[in-house]
Order: C-alpha cells, then sequence, then structure tokens
C-alpha cells in the first residue's frame, strides 16, 4: 500500500505543478517531469521521516513537498536548456 500512496501523491502533485508551471498537464518531457515528481515524493518521504499526516506508512506531507521542490527545480532548469 505504501507504493500505491507514493505514486498517488507524486502523480498529483506532478498534475498540479505542471498546471501551474506550464498552464498544461502533458507537453513536451512530460516523462521526465513526472519521474522528477516520483523521485521527489520519494526522497521528500524519505529525508523528512515520520511526522504529520501518514497514510499505509507514508509521509504524504513530506511526499507532497519533496514532489513540489523537485518539480520546481525541473521545470526552472528545463526552461533554462531551451
Amino acid at each position: 500500500m505504501f507504493w500505491v500512496v507514493w505514486a498517488i501523491v507524486g502523480v498529483v502533485v506532478w498534475w498540479a505543478m505542471n498546471m501551474l508551471m506550464t498552464g498544461k498537464a502533458g507537453g513536451t518531457g512530460w516523462w521526465a517531469s513526472l519521474i522528477v515528481a516520483l523521485l521527489g515524493s520519494w526522497l521528500g518521504d524519505l529525508l523528512l521521516g515520520n511526522w504529520l499526516w501518514m497514510w499505509a506508512g507514508f509521509n504524504v506531507i513530506a511526499g507532497a513537498i519533496g514532489a513540489i521542490v523537485l518539480t520546481w527545480l525541473w521545470n526552472l532548469m528545463s526552461k533554462q536548456v531551451k
């Protein structure tokens, strides 16, 4: 169940951040940004530990923070390259 919650948090944050940063859910490079959001979600849970809202052994708030930060950095870097 941990992996299901991890994937849901990563995908929801990925979609929201892409809508905020680019104005569209997909576009070019959407696979890369999805992988970055999932990685950020996992790293956020790993680094920030067990606090606040735990669901199936996954820290939802920390996962969302990690995914937001990494997706934001990815969007900034991808704009610099273009």
